[in-house]
């Protein structure tokens, strides 16, 4: 297995992961830039049987090479992975979380929804990846049509979709997506190659 990531000390963490796990022979790890085309070549073509991308393509200025190079990567039969923020719900600076209360039939009922004011446009904006980060991070939102067209140029074709909820638990915020019962904050795309 080969994982990489750009920054040197999440490759850090994860190698001390690893190692607590008893696993770090079975993981290679190195630091790589997933925009650099030709540094993912580098890994083999047609070496992988499956690749998988989990929450960065909306930290990616372009996805474009990733797809490319992960297309050239697997080997007949492969399947490519991701799982990003939900474009449709979690992503775009026109997208606001609500809670409100509401009457059925006498009693109070807390309902929880989401407000969007914007969503065609690809956009990059700042925002946190956790509450309490020290500093905002870079989002590059891309709609439906968008994010899915990068893989297809590439010469993928969907084959499974999946809007998991966010699991129940407590939790003191809120807006918590917790609370969204109805509303996937995530969205996890299965990739195959295209038969021509």
């Amino acid at each position: 297995m080969t994982a990489f990531d750009f920054s040197a000390v999440f490759l850090e963490r994860a190698r001390a992961h690893t190692a607590a796990a008893g696993l770090e022979a079975q993981i290679e790890y190195r630091q790589m830039d997933a925009t650099d085309e030709a540094g993912l070549l580098a890994l083999g073509a047609g070496r992988f049987d499956a690749a998988v991308c989990l929450m960065a393509l909306m930290d990616m200025p372009v996805i474009e090479p990733l797809f490319r190079a992960v297309r050239r990567l697997l080997r007949p039969g492969g399947r490519f992975v991701f799982a990003v923020l939900h474009p449709c719900f979690n992503s775009a600076r026109g997208i606001t979380r609500l809670a409100e209360e509401v009457d059925q039939d006498g009693v109070m009922v807390e309902s929880y929804g989401v407000k969007i004011t914007r969503y065609l446009t690809p956009e990059n904006f700042q925002g946190l990846g956790i509450v309490g980060q020290p500093a905002a991070q870079y989002y590059f939102h891309r709609p439906l049509h968008v994010l899915f067209q990068a893989a297809f140029d590439a010469g993928f074709v969907l084959d499974g979709l999946e809007e998991p909820r966010q699991p129940e638990r407590e939790s003191p915020r809120p807006l918590s997506w917790s609370r969204f019962t109805e509303i996937p904050p995530f969205l996890v795309a299965r990739l195959r190659p295209g038969g021509g």
